[in-house]
């Protein structure tokens, strides 16, 4: 009976220590476990975030109004200095907040605009069917005057380079675009959009204008375009193209790019987020001469002080 009791008290202590003992590794397991799944799940959004993050470009654009003038100033491509109306489109630019842009491509934004123009197509005979009126829908249908377009110029000129490696954050895109028809004095509605390619990648659209009126083959109505980078261009070089569009219509009636002009063609570019400025604090250690010489002087007098105590104690 003794033996089977101490037995019994045996057991129930080591059932005790176990479950004692066995809690905590549970619990670390357990601690360990939803660590791992935490560093899973950041590491996660952190691959997300940097994912979007290299989707996301960031420009500010503003039209440089020349009030029908030519520019007096002629820049050229590397331009130091800033004619009145682009100090004031900068002065402009600058009071911007940054728009935030989706990166499409030349052949997403022209079927956008192929869609775009059809819907209108469809919403308007839409409203003539509604009216049922074959006299009203005789009106309304124009015979639209053939035109004829040309980009005849385009230039760029690069401005801010704030840490001076080269590339720089802000330029401008201008061009002279012409109207041809059957009479003199020819004028149409358009509207340019403007695109990037990184080192010979896919055309990505940045900015696209208003519709803006050009007047036969005169240089007086020249659009030029200031931008600055700020977030997602890394530094490369870019080139630039242009497509113009007649208002009310889908299809490019004219375009030009750096294949056609060195003008557009490789620009040294970056967004403002790697275009910083370091200032680099440099310290410098004078040591002087006179120091020196000044120890040894003493080191010197000490060692014929101690040898004339020597000497001085011999005799």
């Amino acid at each position: 009976m003794k033996k089977s009791t101490l037995t019994h008290e045996i057991t129930e202590n080591s059932a005790q220590t176990f479950s004692t003992y066995s809690l905590p590794k549970q619990l670390k397991s357990l601690g360990k476990c939803a660590i791992f799944l935490l560093l899973s799940l950041f590491s996660g959004m952190n691959a997300v975030a940097e994912a979007e993050l290299k989707n996301k470009q960031s420009v500010r654009s503003i039209i440089v109004n020349y009030d029908g003038q030519i520019p007096k100033q002629k820049l050229s491509k590397f331009a130091k200095g800033k004619n009145e109306a682009q100090l004031f489109a900068f002065d402009a630019i600058n009071q911007l907040e940054t728009l935030q842009i989706e990166r499409k491509t030349r052949e997403q934004v022209m079927a956008e605009r192929k869609l775009e123009h059809l819907n209108k197509v469809n919403q308007s005979f839409d409203a003539l069917a509604s009216e049922n009126s074959s006299s009203q829908s005789g009106k309304s249908q124009a015979i639209r005057e053939y035109l004829e377009f040309d980009i005849y110029s385009a230039n760029s000129r690069l401005f801010e380079d704030n840490d001076s490696d080269g590339f720089y954050q802000t330029f401008s895109v201008s061009f002279d675009a012409d109207v041809y028809g059957a009479y003199a004095g020819q004028r149409a509605q358009v509207f340019a959009d403007l695109y990037l390619s990184r080192d010979g990648g896919p055309w990505e659209l940045y900015f696209t204008t208003e519709s803006f009126t050009i007047f036969d083959d005169t240089d007086e109505d020249e659009f030029e375009v200031l931008t600055t980078l700020d977030l997602g261009f890394s530094t490369q070089h870019y080139d630039v193209l242009i497509d113009l569009y007649e208002v009310g219509y889908s299809d490019i009636v004219a375009t030009v790019s750096g294949e056609q002009l060195d003008s557009l063609y490789a620009l040294p570019l970056e967004s403002a987020d790697r275009d910083i400025y370091v200032v680099e604090t440099v310290t410098t250690s004078v040591s002087i001469g006179a120091g020196s010489f000044s120890s040894f002087m003493i080191i010197g007098l000490l060692i014929v002080f101690t040898l004339r105590i020597l000497f001085t104690k011999k005799d």
